[in-house]
């Protein structure tokens, strides 16, 4: 393969291996370094990014460099939280190694026909979670495995329909899944908060939004016939089932050791077992052993070429990140803690307040991690007077609903591409009616949980 390796991919590359690094030895001024790096990368890239995204970070850098100048306080904002940035970068760092194998895979092609030629009555809903259990793990290479069904799809309303059941049912895997980026933000943010505290509620919550988009697709969306069977994909079997399966539970089993043989993160532990276990399942799929080699080599090279391509999430996670110290710097978290406890003094109407947040937020074309850092910072658990899991369990419940409706949001963006129609007819017409219905189900959820577990 010819493709060349930038400078900017060399730099994303070296941020990623000092995450890692970091993580179990001691590196001299590592924040000061990965800050460095991680800026030297968004600087050679930005005139790369699109201008929308380009303004947005401009000024959420640009709020984080005044709350460093009211404050004083230009090393924890401008450094520390450049830095912080690392963590997330690192997850999209191990999730583009495994997104070339997923697309070459027999047994994921064999389970992709079975998901796709479910009957008209089962279709939508096998899709939804379908996506779901494959997005869960292998993030958005699982959602990528099933976007022919909507690129195949000639029929507007159809396609529309198809689209939403995707998004929807890979969505709806930020609340409990350990891959997305937004439990690994979550964790980040809410450092007293452990994964198995939210992950069985999460779990819960997932159930309860594929089957409450189900019911609103059967209600308004079902007049549109399903698609035909996809003819040209291989027939599943048993077999190809069996070993999909074998896949996804070797790649959580492989991580699940490292962090309990090393005490680390799931970014870290993904990050160390992304690109080795990528590579031997893409010998595996190709078994001759010259091949195995030249692929390999040609397969490395082209993933590293890449991460220059991983721009826009390395902007809008590093100038969150900048935005929220510098907001946290500014802002008295008391004065405004009094003031939101002033305003709303029942919990319930808290969780129904911060719900209705993150919907409204989107559709001003934030991103949720926007949205969490900044609540985060400046009204932590403690001053708003609700548990810390019951607040984690918020933000990663609207954390996958929301990017739907961000028009900037990877979510919208990939599914733009899919589907050849603009991210703001997918976030601002399709998915609102749906989304807030999932809401108003997600406030239910919660408010009874909270109450179940007083």
């Amino acid at each position: 393969m010819g493709e060349r390796i930038t400078l900017s991919a060399w730099i994303y590359l070296v941020i990623g291996l000092l995450t890692i690094a970091d993580a179990f030895i001691q590196i001299p001024s590592s924040a000061a370094l990965s800050a460095a790096l991680i800026a030297a990368f968004i600087i050679l890239q930005f005139k790369n990014i699109p201008r929308p995204q380009q303004i947005a970070g401009a000024v959420l850098v640009l709020i984080g460099i005044v709350g460093a100048a009211v404050s004083g306080q230009w090393w924890e904002v401008l450094v520390l939280g450049t830095a912080k940035s690392d963590t997330f970068l690192l997850l999209f760092f191990a999730i583009s190694w495994l997104q070339f194998p997923v697309g070459l895979s027999p047994a994921l092609r064999s389970t992709r026909s079975a998901i796709m030629n479910q009957p008209g009555n089962r279709r939508f809903l096998t899709l939804s979670m379908g996506v779901h259990v494959l997005g869960s793990i292998l993030n958005v290479a699982g959602l990528g495995l099933l976007t022919p069904v909507v690129e195949n799809q000639k029929d507007p309303k159809l396609q529309k329909r198809l689209a939403l059941s995707l998004m929807h049912g890979f969505t709806s895997a930020s609340c409990w899944s350990p891959f997305y980026i937004g439990m690994i933000v979550v964790l980040t943010v809410l450092p007293g908060l452990r994964w198995t505290e939210v992950a069985p509620a999460g779990a819960g919550m997932a159930v309860l939004l594929i089957a409450v988009f189900w019911l609103y697709d059967r209600t308004f969306l079902a007049g549109n016939h399903a698609p035909p069977p996809q003819t040209d994909e291989p027939a599943a079997t048993l077999r190809s089932l069996v070993r999909t399966a074998g896949i996804l539970c070797a790649l959580v089993g492989l991580v699940l050791l490292l962090i309990q043989a090393f005490g680390t993160t799931v970014a870290v532990a993904l990050g160390i077992v992304g690109a080795p276990f990528a590579m031997v399942w893409l010998a595996a799929i190709e078994r001759r052993p010259a091949a195995q080699i030249t692929n390999t080599l040609g397969f490395m090279r082209r993933v590293v070429s890449l991460f220059p391509t991983l721009r826009n999430e390395a902007l809008v996670f590093a100038a969150a990140n900048v935005f929220g110290a510098g907001v946290a710097a500014m802002v008295p978290a008391h004065d405004l803690s009094q003031t939101v406890n002033t305003l709303l003094p029942w919990p319930d109407a808290k969780i129904a307040a911060l719900l209705l947040l993150f919907p409204i937020c989107g559709l001003l074309g934030m991103h949720p991690v926007i949205v969490v850092i900044f609540l985060s910072s400046v009204l932590p658990p403690e001053l708003m007077g609700l548990p810390e899991w019951i607040v984690g369990l918020i933000y990663l419940c609207v954390w996958g609903i929301c990017t739907m409706v961000s028009p900037f949001s990877g979510t919208a963006l990939f599914m733009a591409r899919a589907t050849g129609t603009p991210p703001q007819t997918i976030a601002w017409l399709w998915t609102p009616p749906s989304v807030f219905v999932s809401i108003a189900a997600t406030a239910v959820y919660i408010i009874a949980l909270r109450h179940w577990m007083l």
